[in-house]
């Protein structure tokens, strides 16, 4: 008996030497890699091997990446969001063990998760509510109602909703993602909020506020403040930087804690929240901020002689890309960025007499070509705001129907009383479906 043990193990470390390294687990979020940037699957192996190069990976369909090899560990980082419910082969040829002996592939097939999908609707007789509902708009459910609901935020941490009773004090009430265990975050004071915005890091909520009760003297005005969802009893973290710490805008730099901030004397910086004490980074003068761009990093700002993008990691600008092409498709509208270097822009043509005539949304590429994905050729609607999905595959289009005759509400941040959120497949035009509502949760900042 014994013999035969030893033969069949000799017969096994044998075979084993002649297969190449396996692998042991394999460690992937289907749904978080469609939801953020810098998302890993992880193979670990049966033994530790030798070096690997970027060239070995090939990924189906094609996705930008990064590798990581050490021992038995080989990380895949996506540089972007995946698509979501989209079958993909991660693989890894030529892997050796780091003793020598032959190489084998490995691979993992997964299919990606379909990330939340939320919308606003204000509903007059009724209260408004924030609905989960999904990419063809089949499947709305209410997770959170309230008599007045001024704007919402939601990242993987959970949702953050913005309400008032009708005094103009604003509240705001932390949830999960279903809406279950609300409760009241510690807001600075009686005042307004705007600009609400969520991280896709640590929970982190962020607005800028200003006090009911202000004069030229007295009183908190524009200030910038950030709160944690996961602790809702906690002062607000106020955010000063600059001679006038007053805030024209704000936002997350996607996958960090840190903000990057316009203030009113004109500048950009960008502030690490995690280390309040630390010196803000100065990133150069700007008139308005229009995105940051997912995996990238780079943030578009709006300079005194056009419209630049700034690389975090080395502070170099470089202007946005712009052709003849697009000079002929009329008066552009904001920039909003995707993925891989595009933007998401709209243009309106003017009639001869001086009002619109039709609008035209699109992707411009890093060569200024423009591949439209949207168009309004009725003067009387008005494109709102566009988003992009967070793999860039859709895109979210925002109108206000009859925009003459579609009366604004009296909130705080009055919306027109009927919106559509249209969504369309980025890569063939094709739209998807028409919600009812706004605010969609693909949207860094909401309309206002």
């Amino acid at each position: 008996m014994i013999a035969a043990l030893v033969v069949a193990g000799a017969g096994g470390a044998a075979y084993s030497l002649t297969q190449g390294p396996r692998v042991s687990t394999v460690a992937i979020d289907a749904l978080s890699v469609a939801e953020a940037a810098g998302q890993r699957i992880v193979f670990t192996t049966n033994q530790p091997l030798a070096p690997i190069e970027a060239s070995q990976v090939t990924i189906e369909p094609a996705a930008p990446f990064t590798i990581e090899a050490s021992g038995r560990n080989v990380a895949v980082q996506f540089t972007y969001p995946l698509d979501a419910e989209t079958e993909y082969t991660v693989s890894v040829a030529g892997v050796e063990s780091a003793s020598g002996g032959p190489t084998a592939t490995i691979s993992h097939d997964f299919e990606t998760g379909t990330p939340p999908i939320y919308v606003l609707q204000r509903r007059d007789g009724n209260d408004d509510a924030v609905f989960l509902t999904n990419l063809t708009g089949d499947q709305a459910v209410p997770v959170f109602t309230h008599p007045q609901i001024e704007d919402y935020r939601a990242s993987r941490d959970g949702l953050v909703v913005e309400t008032s009773d009708g005094s103009g004090a604003a509240a705001l009430t932390g949830m999960a993602l279903d809406g279950s265990d609300p409760a009241p975050l510690a807001v600075p004071g009686e005042g307004t909020i705007a600009g609400l915005q969520m991280a896709d890091h640590d929970g982190l909520v962020g607005y800028t506020y200003t006090d009911l009760d202000i004069s030229a003297t007295s009183g908190i005005e524009s200030a910038l403040y950030v709160s944690r969802l996961d602790d809702p009893d906690a002062e607000p973290q106020r955010i000063e930087v600059g001679t006038d710490p007053r805030v024209v805008d704000f936002l997350f730099v996607p996958q960090t804690s840190s903000l990057v901030v316009l203030t009113f004397d004109g500048q950009l910086r960008l502030v690490d929240t995690s280390r309040p004490d630390a010196e803000p980074v100065l990133l150069g003068g700007a008139l308005g901020l229009s995105g940051i761009e997912r995996g990238s990093g780079r943030v578009i700002a709006e300079q005194s002689d056009g419209t630049v993008l700034i690389d975090l990691t080395d502070l170099s600008e470089t202007p946005l890309p712009q052709s003849a092409e697009l000079d002929a498709l009329g008066i552009p509208g904001p920039v909003v960025p995707t993925v891989q270097g595009k933007t998401l822009r709209t243009f309106t043509q003017m009639g001869e007499d001086g009002y619109p005539e039709s609008q035209a949304v699109g992707l411009v590429d890093e060569a200024g070509t423009f591949e439209p994905v949207f168009g309004l050729e009725d003067g009387g609607d008005a494109v709102m705001q566009t988003c992009a999905s967070p793999s860039g595959s859709h895109v979210a289009v925002i109108v206000s129907p009859d925009l003459a005759n579609n009366p604004y509400d009296t909130y705080s941040r009055p919306l027109p009383s009927r919106l559509e959120t249209h969504i369309v497949d980025a890569r063939t035009g094709e739209e998807v479906t028409v919600i009812d509502g706004t605010d969609i949760s693909w949207c860094a900042v909401t309309i206002g």
